[in-house]
């Protein structure tokens, strides 16, 4: 059995020890390669209606990927049978092909591409819209019976290796912030994909789900038109971009609920010199304009500056004042307004 093998063995360990390294899918697919005779791999991760993401290629051509992200992700028979079905396991193109008549197109115009006779897939959930699924591609001959046995067998390590993976990847991320001089306090955190859906989140974000309902709906807008801040109440929420390559979700978001943790009082007129001291020249500028009720594409015009950017300086400006909103500010400082 190749599970005794000691060669086997050795690169297994190979794998554990990689979790949460960027060599992780390398070593992963090296074990794979050790274990059925494969020629390439790909991992693409699929999410809903979305997409598919490729987040990890070996042996595969710029054209074959070309063709696939161009041609045939939108007819993809592994991304069609998850988006119905949400199903995890160890599937064949040629079984789905003898199973689904109108997978014929995509194998046809995919494998052609490709120079391969037949594709395994290994399909992963991570949340009920999102699943990691790895491809195994056989330029000739189809994938047996045993094969497909053999990687149903491992399938429980290949599943376990890969949630602790992303675990501890998400993990570092939010220890990267406290490196950073974050305050270790509970920071409500999760990782949404390119299309809003989220994929992976700690449980103190579950708990203000439960805490704010409207928290989900929040953090999709942010990540759909690209914010990067949203107040509520006297909690923010705050989005940040994530890479191409990064893992859990190429080109997602990550968003972070913080409290407001610098409230300051309801200030007079003799207040102004400490309050005006908290700001930068810019941010006096901004602070001047609202309360003045000038809106956001008003300040944008006045100031020469970006929308974003507007919104940007905002939220500093509410994070120093210890407020949440403009109406709030507006009432506690438009006493200043004619000091301005």
């Amino acid at each position: 059995m190749i599970f005794t093998l000691p060669s086997w063995n050795a690169q297994i360990a190979k794998v554990f020890q990689s979790i949460g390294t960027p060599f992780f899918h390398e070593e992963l697919v090296d074990l794979l390669e050790a274990t059925v005779s494969t020629d390439a791999f790909w991992i693409i991760r699929y999410s809903g209606e979305a997409v598919p993401d490729v987040v990890f290629t070996r042996g595969v051509s710029v054209h074959t990927e070309r063709v696939y992200s161009r041609q045939c992700a939108p007819i993809d028979p592994f991304s069609a049978r998850w988006r119905s079905l949400r199903e995890a396991g160890v599937f064949t193109l040629e079984w789905l092909r003898t199973n689904d008549p109108s997978c014929t197109s995509y194998s046809d115009l995919f494998l052609r591409a490709a120079e391969m006779d037949d594709e395994l897939g290994i399909t992963i959930p991570l949340t009920n819209q999102n699943c990691f699924a790895i491809f195994l591609e056989r330029k000739h001959g189809i994938f047996t019976d045993d094969d497909v046995f053999i990687l149903k067998t491992l399938y429980p390590t290949i599943e376990g290796c890969c949630r602790a993976h992303l675990r501890r990847v998400f993990n570092d991320v939010k220890k990267a912030e406290i490196i950073k001089g974050a305050p270790i306090v509970p920071r409500p955190t999760a990782i949404f994909d390119h299309a809003g859906h989220q994929v992976y989140s700690d449980d103190s974000w579950s708990k203000a789900v439960r805490r704010f309902p409207m928290l989900g709906r929040l953090a999709t807008g942010l990540v759909s038109e690209g914010g990067t801040e949203s107040i509520m109440d006297d909690w923010i929420l705050r989005a940040e971009r994530l890479t191409s390559d990064f893992p859990i979700a190429p080109n997602g978001s990550k968003l972070v609920l913080e409290r407001l943790t610098i409230p300051l009082p309801i200030r007079n007129a003799d207040d102004a010199p400490d309050v005006l001291s908290l700001f930068t020249r810019r941010e006096r500028d901004v602070f001047r304009l609202m309360l003045n009720g000038v809106k956001n594409d008003g300040i944008s015009a006045e100031l020469g500056v970006g929308g974003g950017s507007i919104r940007n300086i905002k939220f500093r400006i509410y994070r120093k004042l210890g407020v949440s909103s403009e109406s709030e500010l507006v009432s506690k400082f438009i006493v200043f307004k004619e000091l301005l």
